[in-house]
């Protein structure tokens, strides 16, 4: 089985990692991904500002509610940095009279089932991996699982009679047991049948509108990065998704901004971006400056949040990257409202894998609804579950190599 079918689970089928498909470089030996030099004069602005303006990402986050009300938070995926501050983030939010947490690892359809977990008197931790792979049956990762365990433990201490916090999954579900082909990634038949039950994006959005901004309360959004654009539109995304007849080619976060405008705030958490000039697929954002800056910064200032519009970091061009789109897109700006650094990438970690996440009697299922052109043999569960440890081994070996 090709290893990049278990990424096709994170994205739209005409998405961003079709385009840029990173698993299929870790066949390759490791090589260490070349770095652009930064120059003082690219520097000495950049640390100028960041030190001057210098948040934590969690206050960083919780700041960002005073100007506007979804704050999107948009990951790579699998990183562990990434999802533990969100764990961390969840009490903090409470505290900051935010009650939601939207996010993309869940179902709509599961709402009145996560509701009743997280405001349970007992935790379940059974029930909250059973949401995750009604999701999707391959996201067996702890961190993920324990996002719940946080906003079930905020509930558990809330003064009597206080609103509890929510948890609301934005994602529709997906007929998966469609796709079994690597031709069946083209087929706009078959992509229409995958999303029966609504557009991704689309539902997305609607969700984020029903459930937070039509009740007039504001949510931290947790997701991919590629659903977080709010001005910035993908001119290679659009057109795939305009070939496969999708009725609607925005992003979620675009879909948002027009409804609601500056209210809507897309910050991206810094990782490494799709490259093809690498040789493992990825490389530094921005040419490298923002880990030159954080090279530059202490280490107890190496984790931090900033705002990007008119700022030096904002500045910076993204024009030999993914996110080039011609001369409406030329710098971080363009592209992010904020961004959120967690230390040097070469320091990142990936998320746990839980070694029993399917069981022997969710084999079938499973295999069912495999998120991705099927394996060729049927699997058994230690065999799915070794799939599910093995992505993120590979994952993993990326990081060291940003040095």
């Amino acid at each position: 089985m090709k290893r990049n079918t278990l990424l096709v689970v994170v994205v739209a089928i005409v998405g961003f990692f079709l385009l840029f498909n990173p698993l299929k470089w870790f066949s390759r030996s490791s090589n260490v991904v070349s770095r652009p030099a930064a120059t003082s004069a690219v520097v000495t602005p950049l640390l100028t500002y960041a030190q001057a303006h210098w948040r934590s990402p969690e206050d960083y986050v919780i700041d960002s509610f005073s100007r506007h009300d979804i704050v999107m938070l948009g990951e790579m995926y699998k990183i562990r940095q990434n999802v533990e501050l969100v764990v961390g983030l969840v009490p903090r939010l409470y505290a900051a009279g935010i009650r939601n947490l939207g996010m993309e690892y869940a179902l709509s359809d599961d709402q009145e089932q996560i509701d009743a977990l997280v405001t349970a008197p007992a935790w379940d931790e059974a029930k909250a991996r059973a949401l995750t792979f009604d999701w999707i049956v391959t996201w067996g990762y702890q961190e993920y699982v324990d996002i719940y365990k946080a906003a079930w433990q905020v509930n558990k201490d809330r003064p009597q009679g206080a609103s509890p916090f929510r948890i609301v999954g934005l994602s529709v579900r997906q007929d998966w047991e469609l796709l079994k082909t690597d031709r069946d990634v083209s087929n706009p038949t078959i992509v229409a049948g995958i999303y029966a039950h609504g557009l991704p994006e689309v539902h997305f959005a609607d969700t984020m509108n029903r459930e937070f901004t039509q009740k007039g309360q504001k949510a931290l959004v947790f997701c991919g990065t590629q659903h977080i654009f709010t001005r910035y539109h993908s001119t290679a995304y659009e057109k795939n998704a305009a070939q496969m007849k999708l009725a609607d080619v925005r992003r979620a976060g675009n879909i948002l901004y027009g409804r609601i405008g500056s209210r809507a705030w897309g910050v991206s958490l810094h990782s490494p971006w799709p490259d093809g000039t690498q040789k493992i697929g990825f490389g530094y954002p921005a040419s490298g400056a923002i880990d030159a800056l954080i090279d530059a910064l202490p280490p107890d200032q190496q984790n931090a949040g900033w705002d990007l519009e008119g700022t030096p970091l904002g500045a910076l061009s993204v024009r030999n990257s993914i996110y080039a789109d011609g001369a409406a897109t030329g710098s971080l700006a363009d592209v992010f409202d904020g961004y959120i650094v967690q230390g040097p990438v070469s320091q990142y970690v990936t998320v746990t894998p839980i070694k029993d996440f399917i069981a022997p009697s969710q084999a079938d299922t499973a295999m069912k609804n495999f998120p991705g052109v099927k394996p060729t043999t049927p699997q058994t569960a230690d065999q799915l579950n070794q799939l599910i440890a093995d992505d993120v081994t590979q994952f993993a070996k990326i990081f060291p190599q940003f040095k």
